[in-house]
């Protein structure tokens, strides 16, 4: 990239941690939020605040890089419509979201009329990867991938970068790890729900989570915040029951009947978090202790 510099859209729980790690790495970022409280804090660490999209167009020099850290779906799609307008040809826009693949080739296609290229970079590690390295499959024109490719390697981890192909792949493989992580943890929950209600009472459920992630053929991530969870409140008494959704996994398993492919454990799962919604099972509680683990997604009992 010609220089250190990068506009940014959205401050949720991911975007300001993105926007904290490309300052941390001496960008200087031109960051633009509706809400004052996260945009506040980026402009403290030395951010500039972008008061519309135009104003990007005025603060950021030719050939433009804008990362988009939205909502996926209508709210994306209004910011590229409004980006559209004010950007100019051989600008670089990075939809960071969790995109439906399909819409992010749409987009592309919409943009190209104007020649503002647009990357989809499936971003995962959460809030805590999203501040010091996370995991990025990058889809798009590879011209533009490797204009951008030292901003993707310094916001990953080391090998967490990989160029996917052509426009929507990142979006794609970031949907199909999504699911795959839905049926991971569903066979998580169930195995400590099984454990819960079985006939060895006094089994400890954290101390085991923490053995299993010793050596254990099942170690991992998940794992760990299982334990961590745990370790809180065994009975997880504090979390929402009622697991959600982003969408990413409806998106997959509707891949997978387009293409025929046999989904059977993911699309239990996904299943399964519907049908949370009307029950209070611990090992739903599980599931909602790890997703606040790992994306602090809202997991406070109802």
């Amino acid at each position: 990239m010609a220089a250190k510099e990068v506009g940014i859209v959205g401050l949720g729980k991911m975007g300001k941690n993105i926007a904290l790690n490309m300052l941390k790495h001496g960008y200087r970022v031109v960051a633009h939020n509706r809400s004052r409280a996260p945009l506040d804090e980026v402009i403290k660490a030395g951010a500039e605040e972008a008061v519309s999209f135009s104003d990007f167009k005025a603060k950021l020099g030719k050939k433009r890089i804008v990362w988009v850290m939205l909502p996926a779906g209508t709210v994306t799609d209004n910011a590229f419509s409004d980006l559209s307008n004010v950007l100019e040809k051989d600008d670089i826009v990075i939809d960071g979201s969790n995109s439906m693949y399909k819409d992010s080739a749409r987009r592309t296609e919409q943009m190209k009329g104007k020649g503002i290229t647009v990357l989809d970079a499936g971003c995962s590690g959460g809030p805590s990867g999203a501040l010091n390295g996370m995991s990025i499959m990058v889809g798009g024109d590879k011209a533009a991938f490797s204009e951008c490719e030292q901003l993707f390697k310094d916001l990953s981890v080391a090998n967490g970068l990989l160029y996917t192909g052509p426009s929507g792949s990142g979006h794609f493989v970031k949907m199909v790890h999504n699911a795959i992580e839905y049926g991971m943890m569903e066979s998580i929950a169930e195995g400590f729900e099984l454990m819960k209600s079985g006939p060895y009472k006094e089994l400890q459920l954290a101390d085991i989570a923490k053995l299993w992630n010793n050596g254990s053929v099942i170690r991992g991530y998940l794992i760990d915040l299982t334990e961590k969870g745990l370790r809180g409140d065994g009975e997880l008494a504090g979390f929402n029951p009622q697991v959600e959704d982003k969408g990413e996994g409806r998106y997959a398993v509707a891949a997978a009947v387009e293409y025929g492919v046999s989904f059977n454990a993911i699309t239990e799962a996904l299943y399964v978090r519907f049908s949370s919604r009307n029950g209070y099972m611990f090992g739903n509680r599980l599931l909602s202790a790890m997703r606040h683990g790992f994306g602090g997604h809202e997991a406070a009992k109802k």
